[in-house]
This record gives C-alpha cells, structure tokens and sequence, in this order.
C-alpha cells in the first residue's frame, strides 16, 4: 500500500509538471494551436464534471456543464483565436476560490479556516495564543491567494504572454512553497512544541475537515484555552 501510494504521488507530480510545461510552451506562443487549445479547456470541463458530480444538484448541475461544452463547440473557431483565456481562468480560478473559502471564514460569528484545523489536529482543544496565530495565519493565506489573482490578471493583461507564462506556469508552484515553508519557520517560532502542528499532522487535519463537510460543526468557544500552560 506504501508503495502504491508513492507511486501514485509520483504519477501525479509528473503529469503536473509535464502539464505545467506543455501550457507554458502553448500559453507563450504567438500563434494559436489545437493543442494549446484542447489544454486551455480541457481541465475546465474536467473540472466542472467533477464539481458538477459532487454537486448535490447532479442532474442540473452536470446539464450546466453539457450547455458550457456546447457553447465552447459552437464558438470553437472564437475561442480558439484566444485560449489563452482559457488558461487564465485556470491559473487564478483556484487562487481567487482559494482566498474565497479562507476569506469566508473570517467573518463575524465564523471559525477561522486554518483555526478548524489546528482543533481538528489537538482533538478541540487549543489555546488563544495558537487561536490568535490561527486567525492570522487565514489572513495571510487569504492575502496571499487574492494577490497571486491579481499580479496573474494584471501581467495577462499588460505584459508579453511569456511573461505571463512564466508566472502562472512556472513560479506560482514555487511560491506557494516558499509560502508554506516561510510560514512553518514562523510557527516555530512563535508556538512552542506542544501547541502546533507539523506537515503529516496538517495534511491529516484537512482530511478530517474535509470528512466533516461542514465548518460550523466544530466547537472554537469551549476549546479555546484548554491549552495555556
């Protein structure tokens, strides 16, 4: 089982990258090609099934995106002149749903993202320090999320496409890394060992939150404080 499943991280790392590359060569290039095009779109309508399938409107929901496959058909000659766009929408849908969901969860009333998380990793129980670092911490991924949208908009719409190509193919993967990894040094820092969480126990927190489906189900008030020491 072990092995299966770094062969299947493998897999997938290397789809991304040769994806990743393939898009860059395509989004750069100065005349439009089939392939360039099936690349820009493709995903979306992947995308949008999978979204579509998980929906809890099925029927209606993958009807919709029968209607956006028709009209991608029909405007196929349009679209193709600019797929480009196509890659757009890739690059800073994720991004702007991202700061979105993290976002959302800042309001009034609301369960910081990343503080449902760091319950979920101590079983409820955390301390207002962690739960202060938490909140920031979604404003920061927030922040981030919404920037990277927006550098990615603005250089679609004012530089050379190899410049944008390079950013939203080449350096967004990088700088969310740097993003994780700068903010790890920082928890270190800030947290001592017994209130924070590392990389496996993160990833296994998302998993459980996903689980859960709902981000109201978890208690903040009565947990908060349990840890002080």
């Amino acid at each position: 089982m072990r092995w299966r499943a770094v062969m299947q991280g493998a897999f997938v790392a290397a789809a991304s990258v040769t994806y990743a590359a393939a898009s860059y060569v395509c989004a750069r290039s100065a005349h439009p090609t089939l392939l360039g095009a099936g690349l820009a779109y493709a995903p979306l309508l992947l995308g949008g099934v999978w979204m579509a399938w998980k929906s809890l409107h099925r029927i209606r929901a993958l009807a919709v995106v029968v209607l956006a496959a028709l009209v991608l058909w029909f405007a196929r000659d349009v679209l193709l002149q600019h797929y480009r766009w196509g890659y757009l929408v890739q690059n800073i849908g994720p991004m702007t749903l991202l700061a979105l969901l993290f976002g959302s969860s800042l309001r009034r009333g609301r369960v910081a993202l990343i503080t449902q998380f760091a319950l979920l990793a101590h079983d409820g129980h955390i301390s207002a320090r962690t739960s202060r670092y938490t909140r920031g911490l979604t404003w920061a991924w927030t922040v981030f999320f919404a920037v990277m949208a927006l550098v990615s908009t603005a250089l679609f719409l004012v530089a050379a496409p190899a410049v944008w190509s390079l950013f939203a193919d080449v350096l967004v993967a990088p700088l969310v890394a740097i993003m994780f990894v700068g903010e790890y040094a920082v928890r270190v820092l800030v947290l001592p060992a017994h209130e924070r969480t590392g990389p496996l126990q993160a990833v296994a927190a998302f998993m459980r939150y996903r689980r859960r489906g709902s981000a109201t189900a978890v208690p903040l008030q009565p947990a908060i404080g349990s840890q002080t020491r």
